[in-house]
């Protein structure tokens, strides 16, 4: 009888023993991809042939976190979270007999996937072009950077900001033909884009097509209403003609547009000075000369006023 209660007792050992042989440690350790570690970052581990496990830890002010698997005969799926960075996951299977599983976790943040992100669009085939020919545009090299605005709407055509880069090299170039083309190619794919429009205008200009040209101006009034140069640019054609009624309200317009516009305003100031309305024309110039001190006409301004 003895022998029996002694092996019964042998026999209750046996299962703690095993269940001590297939614990497991683990001890991580959380930063970013500098090494700089993440405190409070999120740790939750679950295992895919344990449906009711789940443990969630969080690590230390050194990004650190550890804890003990029972069951270490399992595979375990750790997810990592933390603001500001994207979550990573990761199998891992820790060591049997209570050694310990060391594990890092280095998580992207949000700003550096966007950098990546950006990076890889900018290497897609026609927004690469369109990148080195503005680079090659910056230094100087209008040929070398038409050369890649070609390519690049080669490659993808809706790219407008190429369209309109490439006419505006061909418009300063004297090419105004090509650049017109240009300009409406990039107001396909974007319609009443001020730009292009004004790009329309200079080539239309240029090649003294007023008809054309009134046309890319009033869409680019419609399109632009803010700028005050149309409105400056029909009224000097009055003045011109010594319109000054006509004149003053254009003139009015691009001041309430862009309240400093200095050409404006002192075409104004002359236009009231010649109605007789002194006090008002000396306010304008004196704000003129205040705002545009250095003005091809301030010395002209500055004339006048002695005789107010």
């Amino acid at each position: 009888m003895k022998t029996t209660r002694l092996l019964a007792g042998a026999l209750l050992l046996v299962p703690t023993f095993l269940f001590a042989q297939a614990q497991g440690r683990i001890k991580g350790v959380v930063t970013d991809t500098k090494g700089n570690p993440i405190p409070g970052a999120k740790i939750i581990l679950t295992c895919p042939e344990i449906a009711n496990f789940h443990r969630e830890l969080t690590a230390d002010e050194k990004g650190v976190f550890a804890t003990l698997i029972v069951d270490a005969t399992r595979p375990y799926l750790f997810r990592v979270e933390a603001p500001g960075f994207q979550p990573q996951e990761s199998m891992q299977k820790p060591k049997i007999g209570g050694q310990t599983l060391d594990v890092s976790f280095a998580l992207n943040s949000v700003q550096e996937l966007q950098a990546q992100a950006q990076q890889k669009a900018l290497e897609q085939p026609g927004l690469k072009e369109a990148r080195e020919g503005q680079e090659l545009l910056d230094e100087g090299k209008t040929v070398e950077a038409r050369a890649q605005f070609a390519a690049a709407v080669a490659a993808k055509p809706d790219l407008y900001l190429a369209w309109l880069a490439m006419g505006d090299i061909d418009q300063k170039a004297g090419k105004n033909d090509d650049a017109i083309m240009a300009a409406e190619k990039c107001l396909s794919y974007k319609p009443e884009f001020p730009q292009c429009l004004a790009l329309g205008m200079n080539a239309t200009l240029a090649k003294g097509d007023k008809v054309s040209y009134e046309k890319y101006a009033k869409r680019y009034q419609a399109a632009n209403p803010s700028d005050p140069t149309l409105y400056y640019n029909d009224a000097v054609a009055y003045l011109n003609k010594g319109d000054d009624a006509k004149a003053r309200p254009l003139l009015e317009k691009a001041l309430a547009a862009d309240p400093k516009y200095a050409d404006a305003m002192f075409q104004l100031g002359m236009v009231c000075f010649r109605s007789g309305e002194t006090a008002k024309a000396k306010e304008l110039l004196e704000k003129f000369i205040a705002i545009a001190p250095n003005h091809k006409e301030a010395p002209s301004a500055k004339e006048m006023l002695k005789y107010m």
